[in-house]
């Protein structure tokens, strides 16, 4: 990175003008110049990526299972190797540093990554030294890991991200210590509460394994042992589970009941015997694990645990990552109480839900920083570049390297040409009509020197009249072109191509497992005849635009390939195989991409970031590869599972080949059962192995894939602010005025750019005008057709990257719009225009003026005329335009001949009563008025709202299993019916007030009421229907719930809270956009769904049996009795294969279906383990595709709509800090004018208020405080007696500093300055709980008074309030709280529409799953007895479960159940209710709204940074001012000591900068 500064050329001084390298430094080693001789030979070396990449190899090679005393031919071999790159590097770093010099700004290690290097090749200087003295050399050994990220100072681009991920880091830093922070509080708070409680299990009251003679454990253990852990809850506390819950001893499936036997009639017979006699039953020894205490293990082979607090911090972390974080909480439930869930509750949304979110608010504000500051100096260089004339290309930018070859290659191509005189008359003529490279139709003006010089050589040849006679012939063909022409670009053959794709699409769609031969044969068929179809568009394009003109859109070169892997596809099947061609069919899908200009602007977003993307892949397989390397390393060949018959085979998540450890690396960074892996690493090394995987996670997931999202994030916010610049020019050129202008500006402007793009990007030959470009609204995304403007004018594709991307400000916005249905060319890709000839070539001669062209590109503008030129602004107020909609032209659409019709049709009475509402009541009508002034009184919203409330409840008590005709039951009913009333009454009220359609602000005027109105309505169906038939009827339960979505209606009807409605403006407006993204998903869906019913068809069944051992076929496994069944997730069809697709997108349980993918042998044959290993491409590439790249575009578009509402906030909120900070201005001028408080102070109080305001007391309490949070957190399971001494008399002397520091400050400051200031406020808080604490303890020592444990223990864990008083110095960190807290209001909003959200899913699933029950025959993989929708309060939790995307796919799979016949409670309509019923909440919980938190808070981030700006510059113009007036001996000079309620600073006045923050405003 040490790159040359740019200088100016003639500043170079004499001595640097002879040296070679001026940036480096002029003598290294004190004695060579840069002209030695060892030197500049140094100098000149440049190596080393090669060596790295082999390296890469030969690390990749090593087999932990084979090599642990490398006796192997293959290790020695790789030993040599080894070394030999190590030599190299060595040598390498001596050359840098003989022609570097080594210490100094410029030289060797100056640089961080040769500090990198350095770094490795001493730790291999170690290895080799210590290779004979038995050290233990693991631990060096790994750093041999760091070497391949050597590589990314190597490649430019990866260093540029790598920077800018180390920029984030001081502001990360902050982050982190806020995480610190969290983790120590949860932490000692974990500890305090449950230290040890984990172990708990049901032990024997009395030893009667001895008296029985029985082999019996020692605790109760279900029949999955320590996986399942039975944690019983002791007497003090009140857990969920006691040891009389229990279950009873089974024999041969039958439950035993009975009591053992007094043990001296068991002396007589032996055990058994006895057991025989009883023949009616058998003896329940469980019951007798009645005592519950401590034992030795913790669940999850020790991993999960509060014993100290480095097993709570790796229990918070797992929380904190939302995986397997719910069975912490079981069983904490289990042990100590049922409350305990708000302690999870409160850790995942102060944990996941803001830290996390603000590690990724700050990656991104920083990366489109930095990116910012790139592209400044870029556009500087460009301004430079532009400057210097003489360069050929003074307009154009290089367009992107396709570009470049196709130039090249067509420039060669016209060599040719002329050499060969024959063609040229064709030339011409197809140089007027197509100029692939010219400057427009037919003006071949001095634009290119290549076209122009072929067309005069042409010019030449005929005026010499040579083979006159041909021209027939090509006259002839040249018609025809132009014929075949006109049809490929008509919108007809365009819809016709679209509606094949549709259909070919959908043909492959329909393929399923045991499908009849019929379908086969007829899908092989409809193959061939598409297959055929594109040949011979295809065939049709070449001849219509010859081959140059075909291949410049990189749209055709995709169309081509697709093609001709089709046609090979077919021949091939004629000799069998090339099966895997036939995947390659479904890329036609994507052909759609070209008529979907919508989906365009996301895919031109999507190929904007592509670079940065790619760069991020390669920086990610780094990553992965060296993780997995120090894996293989640390936990090789040690995971392995036993099985039922002893055998111990590896575990599926391994690190025994670089495979396996490449694939459980990536497993572990899409978050799913991470903590499985970490907890086998735990047990099989040591606990420190959790270091690894946190780092892991830390790494990967919370700092590499957050700087992916805010890669994605930036390139929207591009991409949105160039359309907004330009949406800015538009409404300027909107008015009719100024036409001249645009006239006088167009004829320039055509100089330049005189094509049009039709639909395929061919460049149309009949357009004069200048291509419109369409802005885009908040409400209409529209792609932006853009073209380079180059000398050579020609329009550049779609493909074409950067010239027409960096155009896009200088276009000139010309916007017309036609809203005749007519023209109207629904498919034109670019915006651009099929005119018909003859009309036109009238209407551009005879009129000067821009064509009104057909721009508006797929809308409903055949339609609706006022549908297609409305901008939908934020808050859905509607601006129409429209220029020149004469009433002729929108005489063709159907909305308006239909309103036109009704209006006719209208009597008269009802035209003259057009403002009396319902047409009975006049605007005098008294009953009116009331009315109106009964909903205008402003308790009207909140006496609803009341009323709203109140049903909320009722219908939260609702529960399936309230018995008919109880009280319960009776009182709901009647509460429905009086609710029911209530808002039929409030309904009549408005209905009469404002009308009910007709008029502007009637009653259906308003999507609220609408919906009220609706809702009301179903309410008194389901009252009439439950009067007239007796039976409960389930449907309109649901709908009932639905009526609790009226409180929704009524919390944003009342939406007086402005930060709500932002919200939800958001979540509206973004839903067009993320309508494009979920296209584009849909897309990515489809093509993997038909590949995956292409692969895995009929593959997912599995014998389930015994002892499958020996089965390899389903009439195997029938011949033994056991059952063939098909897995839940499977691609048996289209639809089935969507749906666990689906599930792998949520990356929750993705792992288990790869590995059935991986299994799958053939159809009816048993899966074998890892049988085809191939298949991990398909499952991985579909991850990284839509999970981490599709489905993190969701957060760009919520972020940039969320920019765009707050626009219209943000004026005011402008003003408003305007204001706020002339007040803090003037507040400071007037403190610095006033006396100080302390000027009377005896000198003892002075001294005392100078001790307390200085900076040294704040350290010294800092340092106490730091001491004191250790001694907390080293507080641990079964600690020693002396140890707890200890630190009983370090909370006595902690807190004697503290109760005196209070006094102090309360004798410095007095007692209402004292109390004025917060932090003082926490002070006395915490002093007040110390000494609270400390006399119940000693109370409970000495025996004093009886004292509840529990309240000691409280007591304890509020000590750790101290730890808030370390916020008061750490100003980063509060700044960054400080965003957070700004941020929480509108985060509260989005709470409540969570709330909301929760409340209706959580009715409804009471509603559909509340019957549901886990038994023998219907096991559960989610629904336990914690997580259950029995009622409202576990569906809750429940929600708040699948919310966090913990096991959501078990609890799915438990609603999707087949109804067996005696099942009374099973409703049939359950598998496909359940499905729509997750996958929404998943959708809009997962996707949706926590991305809007991300928005809120990168919002406020950005807001808090500038006010910390504002707020430096206000103090620096007061000192400044200050030190002035001290100059000219003004006021009050003298100690300025901070004063407590307000950071003092010495400031006073002047009227200059009274003027100054005038001007300002």
């Amino acid at each position: 990175m040490t790159d040359a500064p740019i200088r100016d050329p003639d500043c170079v001084s004499e001595e640097e003008e002879q040296q070679p390298y001026p940036a480096l430094a002029p003598v290294a080693f004190f004695c060579l110049k840069q002209t030695t001789r060892p030197r500049n030979w140094c100098l000149r070396v440049h190596v080393s990526m090669l060596v790295i990449l082999l390296n890469c190899v030969t690390l990749g090679m090593f087999q932990p299972c084979e090599d642990v005393t490398c006796q192997s031919e293959w290790c020695r071999i790789l030993q040599v190797l080894d070394d030999c790159i190590f030599a190299f590097f060595a040598v390498e770093m001596v050359i840098k540093m003989v022609a570097l010099g080594i210490f100094g700004a410029n030289c060797y290690l100056g640089d961080k990554w040769n500090q990198l290097d350095f770094v490795i090749v001493m730790a291999g200087v170690m290895e080799y030294s210590l290779d004979g003295h038995n050290a233990s050399l693991s631990a060096i050994r790994t750093v041999r890991v760091l070497r391949p990220l050597r590589a990314i100072n190597r490649v430019p681009s990866m260093r540029i991200l790598v920077t800018l991920l180390l920029d984030t880091l001081p502001m990360l830093g902050n982050v982190l210590l806020l995480c610190f922070f969290v983790f120590f509080i949860f932490g000692i708070v974990g500890v305090q509460l449950w230290a040890g409680l984990l172990r708990n299990r049901c032990f024997l009251g009395e030893d009667v394994g001895t008296m029985y003679n029985l082999s019996v454990n020692s605790y109760y253990m279900s029949e999955e042992g320590e996986d399942s852990p039975f944690i019983c809850s002791a007497g003090r506390e009140n857990g969920m589970l006691r040891c009389h819950d229990v279950p009873p001893y089974t024999e041969s499936g039958a439950e035993c009941s009975l009591a053992a036997p007094p043990p001296s009639s068991a002396l007589i017979g032996s055990a058994p015997a006895v057991g025989g006699a009883h023949v009616n039953g058998c003896i329940n020894w469980n019951q007798y694990y009645n005592v519950c205490r401590p034992g030795d293990l913790n669940p999850h082979k020790g991993a999960v645990n509060f014993d100290n607090i480095c097993y709570a911090w790796i229990a918070i972390f797992q929380v904190i990552t939302l995986e397997g974080w719910v069975d912490i909480m079981y069983y904490v439930m289990d042990a100590h109480s049922f409350y305990n869930f708000i302690y999870f509750i409160l850790l995942i949304i102060v944990g996941s839900f803001f830290m996390i979110n603000l590690c990724l608010v700050v990656i991104a504000t920083q990366f489109s920083e930095t990116k910012q500051r790139e592209n400044a100096l870029m556009r500087e260089q460009r301004a430079r570049y532009m400057s210097n004339d003489s360069t050929l290309a003074s307009y154009s930018e290089p367009g992107s390297c396709y570009e470049e070859m196709l130039r090249y290659i067509s420039h060669l191509y016209r060599k040719l040409t002329l050499v060969t005189h024959v063609s040229c008359p064709l030339t011409s003529k197809r140089r007027k009509k197509v100029n692939p490279n010219g400057s427009g139709g037919g003006s071949n003006g001095g634009g290119n020197g290549h076209g122009h010089g072929s067309s005069r050589g042409c010019g030449d040849l005929r005026r010499r009249g040579v083979m006159e006679y041909k021209n027939g012939t090509v006259r002839a063909w040249t018609d025809f072109r132009d014929k075949l022409r006109r049809i490929v670009e008509s919108k007809y053959f365009n819809r016709g191509i679209m509606i094949a794709i549709l259909v070919n699409t959908l043909s492959m769609g329909i393929e399923y497992h045991e499908q009849p031969e019929e379908l086969t044969d007829v899908l092989e068929i409809s193959n061939i005849v598409f297959t055929s179809m594109f040949v011979l568009e295809m065939g049709f394009m070449l001849l219509a635009f010859g081959l140059f003109g075909y291949i410049r859109n990189p749209y055709n070169i995709f169309d081509s390939v697709i093609v001709i892997i089709s046609v090979w596809e077919i021949i091939g099947q004629a000799d069998g195989g090339l099966s895997v061609l036939r995947t390659f069919r479904l890329l036609r899908v994507l052909k759609l991409v070209r008529f979907l200009p919508a989906l365009r602007r996301q895919l031109v977003v999507l190929m904007k970031t592509m670079d940065n993307v790619a760069t991020f892949c390669m920086l990610l397989m780094l990553f992965i590869f060296t993780f997995s390397i120090l894996g293989m390393h640390l936990f090789g060949c040690k995971f392995s599972l036993r099985t039922e018959n002893g055998d111990t085979i590896p575990d599926r998540k391994n690190f025994d080949s670089l495979l396996w450890a490449i694939v459980t690396v990536f497993q572990i960074l899409t978050q799913e059962d991470w903590n499985v892996v970490l907890y086998n690493g735990m047990a099989s090394t040591s606990p420190w192995a959790a270091l690894y995987f946190v780092a892991l996670m830390t790494f990967g997931n919370y700092v590499l894939f957050n700087l992916l999202v805010a890669i994605l994030v930036e390139g929207f916010q591009a991409e949105g602010d160039a359309n907004r610049s330009e949406s800015d020019d538009e409404k300027k050129s909107d008015n009719f005025e100024e036409d001249e202008k645009v006239e006088q500006f167009r004829d320039t402007e055509l100089k330049m750019y005189s094509l049009m793009m039709t639909a395929n990007g061919h460049v149309d030959p009949h357009s004069t005008t200048a291509p419109p470009i369409i802005m885009r609204t908040a409400a209409t995304p529209m792609p932006t057709p853009k073209s380079s403007l180059g000398p050579d004018g020609h329009t550049d594709s779609w493909g074409s990257r950067r010239s027409s991307w960096n155009s896009l400000g200088r276009a000139p916005s010309l916007k017309r719009r036609d809203t005749s249905g007519e023209r109207e060319s629904l498919l034109s890709g670019e915006g651009g225009e099929e005119e018909d000839g003859g009309e036109d070539k009238g209407e551009a001669g005879g009129n000067n003026r821009l064509r009104p062209g057909s721009v508006e590109v797929l809308q409903l503008s055949s339609l609706c005329p006022s549908i297609t030129a409305e901008y939908g602004d934020c808050n859905g107020r509607t601006l129409t335009y429209e220029p020149n909609s004469n009433p002729k032209e929108d005489s063709f659409t159907l909305c308006y001949w239909i309103r036109r019709e009704l209006r006719n049709i209208k009597p008269r009475w009802c035209k003259e009563h057009e403002d009396w509402t319902l047409y009975l009541f006049s605007p005098e009508n008294l009953c009116r008025v009331w009315c109106q002034g009964v909903i205008s009184h402003k308790l009207f919203d909140h006496v609803v709202l009341v009323f709203i409330f109140l049903n909320c409840i009722t219908i939260a008590l609702e529960r399936p299993d309230i018995q008919p005709h109880s009280t319960e039951r009776v009182f709901l009913s009647v509460s429905n019916y009086i609710f029911t009333v209530i808002f039929l009454a409030e309904m009549a009220i408005k209905v009469v007030a404002l009308g009910f359609c007709f008029g502007k602000q009637s009653y259906l005027q308003s999507s609220w009421n609408i919906l009220d109105g609706v809702l009301v309505f179903v309410s008194l169906v389901d009252i009439l229907v439950s009067l007239a038939y007796t039976g409960g009827n389930r449907i309109l339960g649901i709908l009932r719930v639905l009526l609790g979505t009226d409180t929704s209606v009524h919390v944003l009807v009342i939406s007086r809270a402005p930060g709500l409605k932002l919200v939800v403006e958001t979540l509206i407006t973004s839903l067009r956009p993320i309508g494009n993204i979920v296209l584009i998903c849909c897309a990515f869906f489809i093509v993997f769904g038909i590949l995956g019913v292409q692969l895995f068809k009929g593959k997912f069944y599995h014998c389930e049996g015994l002892d499958t051992k020996n089965i390899t076929n389903k009439s195997d496994c029938l011949q033994a009795n056991y059952r063939w069944i098909r897995r839940k997730y499977n691609f048996d069809n289209l639809i089935q294969a969507l749906m666990s697709l689906f599930v792998l997108s949520c990356k929750d349980g993705w792992v288990n279906i790869m590995y059935d993918g991986l299994d799958a042998v053939g159809v009816n044959q048993q899966p074998v383990r890892n049988h085809n290993p191939w298949m991990l491409l398909y499952f991985i590439s579909f991850l990284l595709i839509v999970s981490f790249f599709v489905l993190n575009m969701f957060v760009g578009v919520v972020v940039e709509n969320f920019h765009k509402c707050r626009q219209d906030q943000e004026e005011e909120e402008a003003r408003l800090r305007e204001e706020k900070r002339l007040k803090i201005i003037e507040k400071k001028r007037r403190k610095a004018k006033q006396r100080p408080y302390y000027a009377d102070y005896s000198p003892l109080r002075l001294s005392i208020h100078t001790l307390c305001t200085s900076h040294y007391l704040d350290i010294f309490i800092t340092f106490i405080i730091c001491i004191n949070v250790f001694t907390m957190s080293i507080e641990h399971y079964n600690q020693p007696q002396y140890l707890e001494e200890v630190l009983k008399y370090c909370n006595y002397v902690f807190t004697f500093i503290f109760v005196i520091e209070a006094l102090l400050k309360l004798v410095a400051f007095g007692i209402h300055r004292f109390f004025k200031d917060r932090w003082n406020q926490l002070d006395v808080a915490i002093v007040a709980l110390s000494i609270m604490g400390i006399t119940l303890e000693e109370l409970k020592m000495n025996a004093a008074l009886p004292i509840n444990p529990t309240i000691i223990r409280i007591m304890r864990v509020l000590r750790i309030a101290r730890v808030l008083k370390l916020l008061k110095m750490a100003t980063g960190m509060r700044s960054l709280l400080d965003t957070v807290m700004q941020a929480l209001p509108q985060v509260g909003n989005l709470g409540l529409l969570f709330m909301l959200l929760f409340f209706i899913y959580a009715a409804l699933g009471v509603e559909l799953f509340g019957k549901l029950e886990c038994n023998e025959n219907n096991p559960c993989e989610g629904l336990s007895r914690h997580a259950t929708f029995e009622n409202f309060g576990m569906a809750f939790l429940t929600l708040f479960r699948v919310s966090t995307g913990d096991n959501w796919n078990g609890i799915m799979k438990d609603t999707l159940r087949e109804c067996h016949p005696d099942d009374r409670h099973c409703l049939s309509y359950l598998p496909w209710v359940s499905p729509i019923y997750f996958v929404t909440f998943v959708l809009m919980a997962q996707f949706v709204l926590v991305n809007v938190v991300v928005a809120v808070l990168m919002k406020h981030l950005e807001e808090s940074n500038k006010e910390a700006k504002e707020d430096a510059e206000i103090d620096a113009e007061i000192t400044l001012e200050m030190a002035m007036e001290r100059e000219l001996g003004g006021t009050y000079v003298g100690p300025c000591p901070h004063s407590p309620g307000q950071v003092g600073r010495p400031s006073s006045c002047s009227c200059e900068l009274m003027l100054k923050s005038e001007n300002l405003n």
